[in-house]
């Protein structure tokens, strides 16, 4: 069987590539809560931790997310309660994004429709 190929960039690809990562927003302000259908646009590596950077479009108001998933102790790029490997999961596609609220931060699940 086959490994499936990661997919995820570098900041610099990205931006070679045409994509604008400056135009998402991520602080949690900005980020809608609530379930809503979403196309990841890109993925890139984030730099100081290992985590990776998901840039989001949602369908229904074309406002453009940045979401983020951290390395978990099995070394896998999943979120928590989640099955999807983000280093993998194709880019160009529409997930479910389910967003929660603390008080400090918003956090997201998300799977393939």
């Amino acid at each position: 069987m086959a490994s499936e190929v990661r997919n995820v960039v570098s900041w610099g690809k990205a931006i070679a590539s045409g994509w604008h990562p400056g135009h998402y927003h991520f602080a949690a302000e900005h980020v809608p809560v609530g379930t809503y259908e979403a196309i990841l646009d890109f993925k890139i590596w984030a730099k100081k931790v290992m985590a990776i950077n998901c840039y989001f479009t949602v369908k229904s108001t074309s406002q453009k997310i940045q979401l983020t998933v951290y390395c978990q102790e099995t070394g896998r790029y999943v979120l928590p309660g989640g099955a999807i490997d983000f280093t993998t999961c194709p880019t160009q596609a529409v997930y479910l994004i389910e967003v929660h609220a603390d008080q400090r931060k918003r956090s997201g699940l998300s799977r393939p429709l």
